[in-house]
């Protein structure tokens, strides 16, 4: 790769950074291949156009919460709602309070990372959009109200370059009864992450959803024309269905230790080196405690195991 297609590849990965953010990043990596003269060494160095990208986006999202907190300490409530509600905002909650995690986000950039608190962090979202509390049962819900925040679908006013972002910090070796997740338009990545859960639920519709290092017991996932990547460990019973888009999971274990079902339209349907394409139905007769269920219409399930 050369430096101008892993600049390309970095620009087209920060799209959902304001312009001038974009600017500014790109600027600041061109100028470090310039100063460092060897452009292989560089790459090494750095990692990939898309790991560089995402350390832009929650470098961002940092800066931007800093920034707003220390406005909003400034401004007063009544300049806060002039502004347009653009504050971003924060909450903490007590590791201890909360033993499930629900998340339903629509077109919005999710990031989240490894921290010493439980916490989320937002951004081009209005307060009274979001709905972010621990439930009775403690749930910490998080919730984008407004489905088409940031993007100005049905006004007609110029429409704003801000995508709603989320930063969700999550502490190492968390462990959750549930967990579920509901991802539109948009996108949700881990960095680093490690959590467990005793039963999932992820839906994803045509965004991204790319999680690594989970440890989960009875995951359900729905993927429309979207696309689901992720890295870990599931044991127990796996539902998957798959409309037009891509799931890819790569997970640890002893694939012996494991059974599937699967019920293929026109795509593909793999689970290590067993593959089946088209129209097809594969059942097994005795199923194990750990199985995956998988119905796959018009695009591709790939399970692979070490």
């Amino acid at each position: 790769m050369t430096r101008d297609e892993y600049l390309k590849a970095l620009k087209n990965n920060i799209q959902t950074l304001t312009l001038d953010e974009q600017n500014e990043a790109l600027q600041y990596y061109s100028d470090y291949f310039d100063d460092a003269g060897d452009d292989e060494k560089v790459m090494e160095e750095l990692g990939t156009p898309e790991e560089v990208a995402e350390l832009i986006k929650e470098r961002c999202s940092n800066t931007l919460v800093e920034k707003e907190k220390k406005s909003s300490e400034e401004d007063s409530d009544e300049n806060a709602s002039a502004n347009g509600l653009r504050d971003a905002l924060y909450y903490e909650f007590k590791k201890t309070d909360v033993k499930n995690i629900e998340f339903s986000f629509g077109a919005a950039s999710v990031v989240i990372i490894p921290g010493s608190k439980l916490s989320v962090e937002t951004r081009g979202i209005s307060k009274q959009n979001l709905l972010c509390h621990v439930d009775s049962q403690k749930t910490l819900v998080i919730k984008n109200l407004n489905k088409l925040s940031g993007l100005n679908f049905l006004s007609h006013e110029p429409a704003s370059r801000i995508v709603p972002r989320i930063l969700i910090s999550i502490p190492k070796g968390t462990e959750f009864t549930r967990f579920k997740a509901a991802v539109g338009a948009g996108n949700l990545v881990t960095k680093d992450v490690d959590f467990s859960f005793e039963k999932g639920n992820i839906e994803v519709g045509a965004g991204n959803f790319v999680i690594g290092k989970v440890n989960g017991n009875n995951l359900n996932i729905r993927c429309g024309m979207g696309n689901l990547h992720l890295q870990g460990k599931l044991t127990g019973r796996s539902d998957i269905d798959c409309g037009m888009g891509a799931i890819r999971l790569e997970l640890e274990g002893d694939a012996s230790t494991y059974s599937y079902d699967a019920k293929v339209g026109l795509g593909d349907f793999r689970f290590n080196k067993d593959k089946r394409s088209g129209v097809c139905k594969v059942y097994t007769d005795t199923p194990k405690a750990n199985h995956f269920s998988v119905n796959c219409g018009m695009g591709s399930v790939n399970i692979s195991m070490e």
